[in-house]
């Protein structure tokens, strides 16, 4: 899955996006649901590298332990969206826009997962696009997982210093103020660090960009994209017919 060109991947979630507001609900919304999760499910599947063969105990293979994180994140992400659906709308209302919105959710963490931001980078440089446009769509996929993993070195030190974000209500909203501040800090101060690090290596406006590795773009992914805007064009005439 990581193997194919990044203009594919983000075709496959766009498509998927598009279809499951342009088919009638529930079942399109469905079908593109069931998609997004399969697509999720198998984004780790196989083993992960340097993995051995063999059962880890739950029957499946280390490799399906990302797929089922990037699963289990979409659904932890959406569930919030179907508390206020429900509670704004009836059931079938909150059904037919429930689904969507966990298709765009499950849609955008799966692309996360398996879109590496410095091939989407030497992609679209080798497609003609200015390295700071190409640098603005690849910070924008690694800022969850940069914030992540910036957030779990402050919680480690805040524990260090004897802040417990676990207990009540009062603890945790303690520990959150505690939590939040240094990392918009953190976030700030590294804005003005990328910028000097880009000025710095000639990623100017105007200039142009020579890529180093482009990801190889093959025929049969081109016509799978056109494939994908095709489809998504019918379903728009369809629905407007």
């Amino acid at each position: 899955m990581t193997r194919l060109h990044p203009f594919t991947l983000l075709a496959l979630a766009a498509a998927l996006v598009a279809l499951a507001w342009l088919l009638p609900a529930p079942w399109g919304a469905a079908g593109t649901l069931a998609v997004a999760a399969v697509l999720a499910l198998f984004s780790g599947a196989g083993l992960t590298p340097g993995a051995s063969p063999g059962s880890t105990g739950t029957g499946m293979s280390p490799g399906w332990r990302p797929g089922l994180v990037v699963l289990r994140t979409a659904v932890v992400t959406a569930a919030p969206f179907w508390l206020f659906l429900f509670i704004l709308h009836d059931v079938s209302t909150t059904v037919a826009l429930g689904l969507r919105i966990t298709t765009m959710v499950a849609s955008v963490v799966w692309l996360v997962a398996v879109l590496a931001p410095a091939r989407l980078v030497e992609a679209m440089v080798a497609a003609g696009w200015r390295a700071g446009t190409a640098y603005l769509f690849a910070a924008t996929l690694s800022a969850v997982p940069v914030l992540k993993a910036r957030a779990q070195r402050i919680v480690e030190a805040q524990r260090c210093r004897g802040l417990s974000p676990r207990g009540g209500l009062g603890p945790r909203v303690r520990a959150l103020r505690a939590l939040a501040l240094p990392l918009i800090l953190s976030a700030l101060h590294e804005v003005d660090e990328r910028a000097l690090a880009l000025e710095s290596r000639g990623l100017v406006p105007g200039a142009r960009r020579t890529p180093l590795a482009p990801p190889p773009d093959r025929g049969a992914e081109r016509a799978v994209r056109w494939a994908l805007v095709a489809l998504c064009v019918a379903a728009l005439v369809w629905r407007l017919a």
